[in-house]
């Protein structure tokens, strides 16, 4: 009898050039005792040719969370969620990605993915620990077929604290406050010149 997605051990798509990271993540997932298989691809390319084959074979069920990294050799984490969020395959699969909302305004603005999606990398054994806890919460709701987080419509899980890009609405308008100051402290500048 075939196994069912309630049996089968979560699938986590790791694309990151980073051998190192890759590491520390996949010791987080062990340290954490999570049965889950980490598939690591160094480039986006290797990832894009797994991500299509794994898109339309029928007896192979997609992953059930896909983390990117932004910079990536030959391929970048952009044109993957791009890639991605047009497979209808992966329409309800979590996908997240370590870069800045700002890196990726035309992809929110699109609708791609949610907010949710933009990390900020770990530079600490806690923060990878808790991006393992991220990826499993993200990957079980998949994998039992429930919605990751009632208040929002795609699949990705709220991420909280340190992994959560810190990009809010405060912040863009401190951003927004700094160029209108320099603008008016130049126009002010040139109204004193002689």
């Amino acid at each position: 009898m075939p196994e069912t997605n309630q049996t089968r051990i979560p699938t986590i798509v790791y694309v990151e050039d980073n051998a190192g990271d890759a590491t520390l993540l996949e010791e987080a997932l062990r340290e954490r005792k999570y049965a889950s298989q980490l598939m690591i691809f160094a480039t986006g390319e290797k990832a894009l040719r797994y991500l299509s084959v794994r898109g339309t074979a029928e007896d192979l069920p997609p992953p059930h969370c896909i983390l990117l990294d932004a910079h990536l050799p030959i391929m970048t984490g952009s044109q993957l969620l791009r890639y991605i969020r047009s497979t209808k395959i992966y329409d309800d699969t979590p996908v997240y990605i370590f870069a800045a909302e700002a890196e990726y305004q035309d992809i929110l603005q699109a609708g791609i993915v949610s907010k949710e999606s933009f990390l900020t990398k770990g530079n600490s054994w806690d923060g990878f620990l808790k991006l393992a806890d991220l990826l499993m919460q993200s990957a079980t709701a998949k994998q039992d077929n429930r919605i990751a987080n009632t208040t929002d419509s795609k699949p990705e899980v709220h991420a909280e604290g340190s992994l959560r890009r810190q990009e809010t609405q405060v912040q863009r308008d401190r951003t927004q406050q700094g160029h209108s100051h320099e603008a008016a402290t130049g126009q002010r500048t040139r109204q004193q010149l002689p």
